[in-house]
């Protein structure tokens, strides 16, 4: 007897495929055959493209399991930047569905809410402390597009054995990185310490 079709087992079948096969292989025709049924079985739950990519938004969001709570601008920052991040690294496909559409519904914005308040209760106005958020989520989401690519077995890196050395001297010292994670982590901490400044900044 085959399993009952739901809105949960499709975002979960295009998810497994796009982690597997590319993000753009989670089309409405290629989900209904991993599910064994007709496409046109799957509009009373997902009726378009955009809607599947909006339930994959939600369903990674959901698993990230972002601070929903009222915590300090800081943690929210550090905790924000880092779980975008695993998510992006578990889900090298589907991630990208992040980089398309924006998070909706109450329980993918409740995080950005507790953001928002967080910045406002440092000193930022409503428009700065967007801002703030913006630039977090700008910073995460890039992280995020690196690590999924790592993680799908792509380097992301320019060939540097191309350049010549003579030229390149500095380029060509950075081939013995091994890691981008000093990166990342650089990233993270330029962010915490400019929108440190900037709430100084306001403050005075």
């Amino acid at each position: 007897m085959p399993a009952v079709l739901t809105r949960e087992r499709i975002i979960a079948t295009a998810i497994e495929l796009a982690d597997r096969d590319g993000f753009e292989a989670a089309t409405l025709r290629r989900i209904a055959g991993e599910l064994g049924v007709h496409v046109t079985s799957l509009y009373n739950y997902v009726s378009t493209r955009e809607a599947v990519t909006d339930g994959i938004v939600e369903r990674l969001i959901e698993e990230a399991d972002l601070p929903a709570e009222p915590v300090g601008w800081e943690q929210w920052v550090r905790s924000f930047v880092t779980r975008i991040g695993d998510v992006a690294s578990d889900h090298p496909g589907a991630f990208a569905a992040l980089l398309r559409r924006p998070v909706q519904g109450p329980r993918a914005a409740a995080s950005f809410e507790v953001a928002l308040a967080a910045f406002a209760k440092a000193g930022l106005a409503a428009e700065d402390a967007y801002a703030a958020v913006k630039a977090t989520a700008f910073v995460a989401l890039s992280i995020g597009a690196e690590k999924s690519l790592a993680s799908g077995g792509v380097l992301a890196e320019t060939h540097v054995d191309e350049l010549p050395p003579e030229s390149f001297p500095h380029l060509h010292a950075l081939r013995d990185i091994g890691s981008e994670d000093a990166a990342w982590s650089f990233t993270l901490e330029t962010l915490v310490s400019g929108l440190r400044a900037q709430i100084r900044r306001r403050k005075s």
